[in-house]
């Protein structure tokens, strides 16, 4: 067990199931106490030592899907424990050897053979129908990882996934990407086209002017497309359309309207275009109405981390107190929900890995720091 805050500063030495060792997670860094992000950071180590315990195999550097069983995770939940990771390297580098390790062991998902190659959604011989969105989470992980690290491995793959998931874009319906590269269900959806902009506008500042420039068209280009076609008139995003009935599925999940609100800031920090930051700030007031009465987030975890992340960004930006209580009120509570009982799929337990270190981000120099740097044009 992860040694409770009273106990010392400096963590007793614990051996994960990777060989791993965790100590001095606070290297005596002064924490700000809005957020006690100390207290998150321990909820954060102890929740990925659960991961690695249960879910690492270290035959093949994958996660499992699930604890209770052999087979190997998905390429979805893979890119959620990937940014869990990434989180964790902010804390202690000694989370990059395994994050380096997991990057070469996803190589097994990657169709190189394909087209356009790009990541299948389980580790695979090739030649199968692959998800755009799925491969649009790998591209925005991969550059976080490159902007902690500087390892030029993260941005090229990041680059090459990229490239894949704009090629899902056609002209039918007058724009927007596809779910499926074989068009199954054929439908377009918000879950592709807004993480596939924010993936744009992220590598956009790591690019020389001119291919920056065309990241940013090509990321304004998605976001009109989705605001004209997915977007409600409550100011948040319906799911999807099929292309050949036009029937939209008029569902508002969580991270749609997370995703097109981080892709708002990111058109706005390039732009300076301030009609972007009060759009964003629109999505902001409006995701209210995507929480229960006690203000918790009524989607599953897989899917409502990723608003809680678009909160954090959203309150970089404007300083507005009601998103950082937003998010610490989820926080805490799928925390205390994980206390009671372990959910045995990875992508529950890699989102709360995750948004535990968001929430130890907003209030520690460390989190603080790589967040400014972050969300700089270039």
């Amino acid at each position: 067990m992860i040694p409770n805050s009273d106990i010392s500063r400096r963590r007793a030495l614990k051996t994960l199931g990777t060989g791993f060792v965790l100590l001095n997670f606070s290297g005596g860094t002064a924490f700000a106490q809005k957020t006690k992000a100390e207290e998150y950071q321990k909820r954060a180590f102890e929740v990925m030592e659960y991961i690695q315990k249960h879910f690492w195999d270290s035959k093949q550097d994958l996660y499992k899907e699930k604890s209770t069983e052999d087979g190997l995770a998905f390429l979805w939940p893979a890119g959620v424990m990937f940014s869990a990771l990434v989180g964790a390297c902010r804390y202690d580098k000694r989370f990059s050897s395994i994050m380096r390790k997991y990057f070469e062991g996803l190589e097994g998902y990657w169709d190189g053979n394909a087209k356009v190659p790009g990541y299948e959604p389980v580790k695979t011989s090739g030649g199968n129908d692959k998800y755009y969105d799925d491969n649009a989470w790998m591209v925005i992980t991969y550059l976080e990882a490159y902007e902690l690290t500087k390892d030029s491995r993260y941005i090229k793959k990041a680059a090459e996934t990229l490239k894949f998931v704009i090629s899902g874009w056609d002209e039918e319906l007058g724009g927007g990407i596809w779910w499926h590269v074989a068009h199954k269900g054929g439908g377009k959806n918000t879950c592709v086209n807004a993480p596939a902009a924010v993936g744009c506008l992220r590598l956009a500042k790591f690019s020389q002017a001119d291919d920056k420039g065309v990241l940013v068209e090509e990321a304004a280009k998605i976001v009109e497309w989705t605001d004209k076609t997915l977007r409600a008139s409550n100011g948040l995003y319906k799911d999807s359309i099929v292309v050949e009935t036009k029937k939209i599925n008029d569902a508002q999940l969580t991270y749609n309207s997370a995703l097109m609100l981080r892709a708002k800031l990111g058109l706005y920090s390039q732009t300076k275009n301030r009609d972007y930051l009060k759009d964003a700030r629109k999505i902001g007031e409006a995701a209210e109405s995507l929480a229960n009465g006690d203000g918790i987030y009524r989607d599953p975890w897989k899917w409502s981390h990723l608003m809680v992340e678009a909160d954090l960004e959203l309150y970089r930006w404007t300083k507005r107190n009601y998103l950082l209580k937003r998010a610490k009120t989820n926080v805490d509570q799928n925390y205390e929900s994980w206390t009671e009982k372990k959910p045995e799929d990875l992508i529950t337990n890699a989102s709360l890995a995750r948004e535990l270190w968001l929430m130890a981000d907003a209030g520690s120099e460390i989190g603080e720091q790589f967040w400014r740097e972050a969300d700089k044009p270039s």
